[in-house]
């Protein structure tokens, strides 16, 4: 019987082929739950000096062991991202948003930059298209508040909270879990990698102005608009990130 051939064919993409054979990166339920919590504390979900919940509410929500909650607030406070209080009202509280976000850097090569916000981009394209049928009253005028928001005096990383927010509020209104989750992951990455290259001055590089076009689509409940203006918004803040290197 001849042996079937198991070679990759000669016509075979190679970023197809590489995308294959990547080496592939398991973290474990420590490293996993230490990237969430950084995660949260990246895009102002956590601010500084919030106190986390305990150990027992963190392992019963993301559906772990408490022993490994407890290694990874360890491994968060020698980092530097959390402190620990002892007593009747200690706990574990937020003691750096700016190392949580150097920390998260995996790469400021600015060709993988544009790769990353290319693909953040579609995804809250998408998130706007689906968020036009679905968002409510109360959530647009939230929106609209943010955008207010933002456009008064604030420290860098004040407006980077509120900006965060804005994303993740339409994100929401898709009602697709795994969307949301998937922008969350990507934006923290993303604003890590963007904050190291143009440090502290990034939110200033926002292309706040399209905030208002992106809620006025929404409002309209016209799904393409406010897809084609989310990426559009994406593009221009990426070209100001990296020209701004």
């Amino acid at each position: 019987m001849a042996q079937n051939d198991t070679t990759v064919w000669d016509d075979e993409p190679v970023y197809v082929r590489d995308a294959v054979f990547q080496p592939i990166e398991t973290p474990t339920a420590v490293d996993e739950v230490a990237r969430r919590i950084r995660q949260a504390i990246v895009l102002g979900v956590l601010r500084d000096g919030d106190r986390l919940p305990a150990e027992t509410e963190l392992a019963k929500r993301i559906g772990v062991g408490v022993m490994t909650v407890r290694a990874a607030l360890s491994e968060l406070r020698a980092d530097g991202l959390l402190e620990t209080h002892r007593g009747r009202l200690g706990g574990s509280f937020v003691a750096s948003s700016d190392k949580a976000i150097l920390s998260g850097v995996t790469s400021t090569d600015p060709t993988h930059l544009r790769q990353q916000a290319e693909i953040l981009g579609g995804l809250e394209a998408q998130a706007a298209r689906l968020a036009a049928a679905l968002i409510t009253e109360e959530e647009i005028e939230i929106l609209a508040e943010l955008t207010a928001e933002m456009e008064q005096p604030h420290s860098t990383g004040e407006v980077g909270v509120l900006n965060n927010r804005f994303h993740l509020m339409i994100a929401a209104a898709s009602s697709n879990r795994d969307l949301v989750s998937l922008i969350s992951q990507r934006r923290a990455e993303l604003y890590s990698a963007a904050y190291a290259l143009s440090g502290v001055e990034l939110p200033l590089l926002l292309d706040g102005d399209a905030h208002p076009g992106i809620v006025e689509a929404l409002a309209a409940r016209d799904g393409d608009l406010a897809s084609a203006r989310m990426w559009e918004h994406h593009r221009v803040t990426m070209d100001g990130v990296l020209d701004a290197m």
